[in-house]
């Protein structure tokens, strides 16, 4: 996955994305690098300064360095209000540079450092000739404009290169906005469709496209990967000039790319785009993970995992920001809590840094320090955080992700929820990863880019599978394989599941739990598949009717003729959330199951308690791990228990407090389990280190 350059990296990346048994495993945890740089977190705060408040801003500065410790501030513009008032002029971006310049003599004597968050990428604003991007059906956004337009590349690098030769931003962000998916389903224009046309030795009409692409055929997967490909390739054009022209002037200056949210569908981006922009300077990305607008606790896992993922894949020279993204910036709808608890994650994930945002974009930054008190009490935490895990990698059961998996769903028709299973083990006290577990966690339609042998492969190991994905796998051959035939299921006929034979689990009070599928109310409802298994599969659920006779399996396991074991929840989990998947039996049956199907236990389980989210780093040396614990439910527990595997249940444990310090703490042992005598609070994280004994 390592690129020396974009041209090289835009080269490989239009070879078959289809995953082979040689490159499904190969994946490693890569340390990230940082030479010549301090291990200190000092994130990026970006500011927006207001004509007529200059002083006013810049006080808000000197109170975010002197009494919390931040240094490096981003100048956020163009205002967005060009979106309506028009596409800026030069003179726009000449008065961005002098206030930076400004902003940085104004602030010589406080050690601070001064970049630029440039507001205006892809989408600017109206009343110019540049060709606008135009959507598969046939949708023109009059604000954003195609990278393969020669004029509009040329203004738009000159407008960058103008802020640069005045200013001197010691780092520029490109805005998320650096994307094509403006105008709906991404650009075909008329430049895309003759660059498309180049690549096939074909003319497609966007009309073509459009009724290609709302099926699903060997051809429409083709040509949705290699679309996606042009995409990126466009992307990354730009990039790579606007790192010409900023080269000519100050070839130190920096750019960052904040990664937009549709970076995977528009051909996996990240990684070129962000080498084009870097040039010879230290390649840096923002990724995403955050939640705009309201205070949930629970999708905390899932919000985080695609980070994750890009963490675990980037090349180990790439600094990595997380996106601490408070928006809009008020603990009426972002608590400190939950911000620190994703910064927590994101720093236990393995990330460098982060763009962070305590203050408000208007007149009164500072009107709540909330966010800014957090980090204050949290910032030393945050090190030692950083630190502990810097030699360590993310263990756990691994979640399957493919970014290109979008190209097997049709156009208009929804795709499936990627990466599911987060929001299943995350809840459940499960730690997961996104490469080299023991046990892989497949949902969704991952398995339409996968090849047969890539399959075969996978089967031969330890796999858990959701409905819809033991389906895809069913009618592609592989029954014999997975344990059963999968069929869509019928409409629901009933209330409950129940544990088939409670003699296969331990430690489960009852048998049988909800199936709310025919109430599509709140967090119920959802989908299933209906499951035969064969003879040498072993029922371990059942759905049953009023009399409380079983219907049809709800979850099976089975061992196949490869040596692989394979379990099946009839579930889709797509969007399901229901109490169907999440409840303390099911939380049981899914840690069984897991460590079932990888032969050994969990390296680390937190048991009983709901909705706690479980992250574990095993040392490269393997004498000690870094577990963090978050919970998610708004209840406190005055203590919680872990499950630890036979290799940690005799180490010592620390725990970290906000000083930044490792201190000893007495648990209790009973058998497998560690009592850890420690408030558990909502969104308020735990770390320890579990150190093994000479």
């Amino acid at each position: 996955m390592r690129r020396k350059n974009f041209i090289m990296n835009v080269a490989a990346a239009t070879g078959s994305i289809l995953l082979t048994k040689e490159n499904l495993f190969a994946f490693q945890n890569v340390q990230r690098l940082v030479p010549g740089t301090q291990d200190l977190i000092d994130p990026v705060i970006p500011v927006k300064f207001f004509k007529n408040d200059y002083e006013g801003i810049l006080s808000a500065l000197i109170r975010l360095r002197t009494n919390y410790g931040f240094r490096r501030f981003m100048i956020l513009g163009p205002e967005k209000i060009i979106r309506f008032l028009g596409f800026p002029e030069r003179q726009v971006y000449q008065n961005i540079g002098e206030l930076i310049l400004k902003v940085k003599r104004s602030l010589s004597s406080y050690d601070v450092e001064i970049g630029w968050e440039n507001l205006a990428t892809i989408k600017q604003g109206p009343g110019v000739p540049y060709q606008k991007l135009t959507g598969i059906d046939g949708k023109v956004s009059e604000i954003s404009f195609c990278p393969l337009d020669q004029d509009f590349k040329k203004v738009f690098s000159d407008n960058i290169s103008t802020v640069v030769s005045v200013a001197r931003p010691f780092l520029i962000n490109m805005e998320d906005d650096y994307t094509l998916g403006h105008a709906g389903f991404g650009c075909f224009c008329p430049l895309h469709l003759a660059a498309f046309a180049k690549r096939q030795q074909h003319t497609y009409s966007r009309e073509d496209l459009y009724k290609i692409f709302g099926q699903i055929t060997p051809e429409s997967i083709r040509l949705r990967k290699v679309w996606a490909e042009l995409c990126r390739d466009s992307l990354t054009e730009l990039a790579a000039f606007v790192r010409e022209d900023v080269d000519k002037i100050a070839p130190e200056t920096r750019i960052c790319l904040l990664q937009s949210g549709g970076a995977d569908f528009y051909g996996d981006f990240t990684e070129p785009v962000t080498r084009a922009f870097a040039g010879k300077t230290r390649p840096a990305v923002r990724l995403y993970g955050t939640d705009y607008g309201h205070d949930n606790a629970e999708r905390l896992p899932e919000i985080i995992f695609h980070a994750l993922y890009n963490s675990q894949r980037l090349p180990p020279d790439f600094e990595l920001y997380h996106e601490s993204d408070t928006f809009p910036h008020t603990r009426f709808f972002m608590s400190g809590a939950k911000i620190k608890s994703l910064m927590t994650a994101a720093f236990a994930y393995g990330m460098d840094d982060s763009r962070f945002h305590p203050v408000q974009n208007t007149d009164s930054p500072l009107e709540d320090v909330g966010y800014a008190n957090m980090f204050k009490k949290e910032v030393n935490r945050f090190n030692a955080l950083k630190r502990a895990v810097r030699d360590c990698s993310v263990d756990g059961c691994e979640i399957m992700y493919e970014p290109f998996e979008h190209i097997v769903n049709a156009y208009g028709k929804g795709d499936k929820k990627r990466y599911a299973w987060a929001n299943v083990t995350g809840r459940l006290g499960i730690p997961h990863t996104s490469v080299n577990g023991k046990v892989k966690m497949l949902s969704g339609s991952t398995v339409g880019v996968m090849s047969d042998e890539a399959i075969s492969k996978l089967l031969s190991g330890s796999t858990f599978l959701d409905g819809y994905a033991a389906q895809l796998l069913y009618e592609r051959g592989f029954g014999d394989l997975i344990g059963a035939e999968v069929f869509s299921g019928e409409p629901p006929k009933f209330l409950y599941e129940s544990i088939h034979n409670d003699t296969d689990f331990k430690d489960i009070r009852g048998k049988i739990m909800y199936n709310f599928l025919l109430f599509v109310v709140a967090t119920e409802g959802g989908s299933y598949f209906q499951l035969k298994p064969l003879d040498e599969a072993k029922i371990l659920t059942d759905f049953l009717d009023g009399e409380e006779k079983p219907v049809t399996p709800g979850m099976i396991r089975f061992e196949n003729r490869l040596g692989g074991r394979v379990a099946i929840t009839a579930f889709d989990l797509d969007n399901n959330s229901s109490s169907a998947i999440i409840n303390y039996k099911k939380k049981e049956i899914m840690r069984q199951t897991i460590e079932w199907l990888g032969r050994e236990p969990l390296p680390v389980y937190v048991k009983e308690l709901p909705n706690v989210f479980c992250i574990f780093n095993r040392s490269k040396s393997n004498d000690y791990a870094v577990v963090v614990i978050i919970s998610l439910c708004s209840d406190p527990f005055n203590s919680f228990s872990l499950d630890l595997s036979h290799e940690w249940i005799n180490c010592r444990i620390q725990l970290l407090n906000s000083a930044g310090e490792w201190s000893s703490m007495r648990s209790e042992k009973n058998n497998s389990s560690i009592k850890i005598n420690e408030k558990l609070i909502l969104m308020n994280p735990i770390i320890l280190k579990l150190i093994k004994k000479p």
